[in-house]
């Protein structure tokens, strides 16, 4: 595999901020978490790039899906390039040019992790790909419900949940796999996603993007997202697993704290932000407090104290076909209705 100075180059102009995340893990999980990262991200800009035919864009997804099968040489790689708008940010394009060396370095992780970055990127290849066709119409994106949000918000976060579950259960004896820690990834995933789509509401909208149908439900929901990815930090190792909850904590908490931004955005009509001096502060606060689970909680409640769990409803809904079809869970007990993904009304 290539040197984390590879990776970090680019995780540094695609995403700064988990590029720090990152950085703080022990090696191998250190690379398998940056290279898992970076593919992704890959599959992420096939989505947002600003297509003006939704076939071409359809096209980029599924030439993507047969590199994971074969590595592109170097004129297949270039005609694929092509394909993307010419207005496409700089950084993003030179890491599709780097593919080659990151399709490379996928074929060299353990075949368990290999196995589950290839899956993790089909299903979130599918999944987008399955939201372009029914909610995209004359480039427009717009979402009708909190239930189709959190199916997006599955496949494009909750399954790097699951996938950064299998990593480090495969890298740390102290982590079991057990369906209480997939279903607690899940909403990790989902907890961060609607982070971002609460900060990128406004960027979204000027390009004809709306991905939830209610701020207010959303915002609510993303209060049980949190509870759960706070109980999930609390199942990592504290010793052995240090640098994974560092990982895991910084993230949680410092969109916690942006919440108070978002909300007074939406409040005043304002662009604020979390500033540098408050995510600093926080980072430093975490890394003192990484192996005291009670003053974690205390620091969670001092953020988000209205963290009382819904009760889950009883439904006899089940999932649509069309998902089990990208998304076969092979028996795991994943608790969909407490997930919001399955419509009770």
């Amino acid at each position: 595999m290539q040197a984390f100075y590879f990776y970090h180059q680019h995780l540094e102009k695609v995403s700064r901020s988990f590029s720090f995340c990152i950085s703080e893990l022990a090696s191998p999980s250190k690379e398998w978490v940056a290279l898992s990262y970076l593919l992704l991200r890959v599959v992420d800009t096939i989505e947002d790039a600003l297509w003006q035919d939704r076939y071409i864009q359809q096209e980029a997804f599924a030439v993507f899906k047969l590199f994971l099968k074969n590595t592109p040489s170097e004129k297949q790689l270039l005609e694929w390039v092509a394909l993307f708008p010419e207005q496409m940010i700089l950084e993003e394009k030179n890491l599709l040019l780097d593919l080659p060396l990151l399709l490379t370095d996928k074929n060299q992780l353990p075949s368990e992790i290999k196995n589950e970055l290839i899956d993790t990127m089909v299903q979130m290849i599918e999944g987008m790909s399955y939201f372009l066709s029914q909610y995209n119409r004359e480039s427009r994106t717009s979402v009708p419900s909190l239930t189709i949000t959190n199916q997006y918000c599955f496949f494009v976060a909750g399954i790097v949940g699951n996938l950064l579950s299998r990593i480090f259960t495969y890298v740390l004896s102290g982590l079991k796999w057990t369906t209480i820690l997939l279903n607690q990834s899940f909403h990790f995933g989902f907890f961060l996603q609607k982070i971002n789509l609460l900060k990128d509401s406004e960027a979204d909208k000027s390009l004809g993007r709306c991905y939830f149908s209610s701020r207010e439900s959303l915002r609510a929901s993303l209060v049980i997202n949190a509870r759960y990815a706070m109980d999930y930090l609390k199942r990592i190792p504290i010793i052995e697993g240090r640098p994974y909850r560092l990982f895991c904590a910084w993230s949680l908490f410092i969109g916690l704290a942006s919440l108070k931004w978002l909300d007074k955005n939406w409040q005043l009509q304002q662009n604020f932000k979390i500033k540098p001096r408050e995510t600093y502060y926080i980072i430093n606060q975490v890394r003192q407090l990484i192996d005291d689970n009670h003053a974690l909680e205390k620091l969670f409640n001092s953020y988000l104290p209205e963290h009382n769990k819904i009760m889950p409803i009883e439904s006899k809904h089940s999932m649509p076909s069309w998902f089990h079809a990208i998304y076969p869970d092979d028996g795991e007990s994943i608790n969909w209705l407490e997930l919001g993904m399955i419509d009770i009304s």
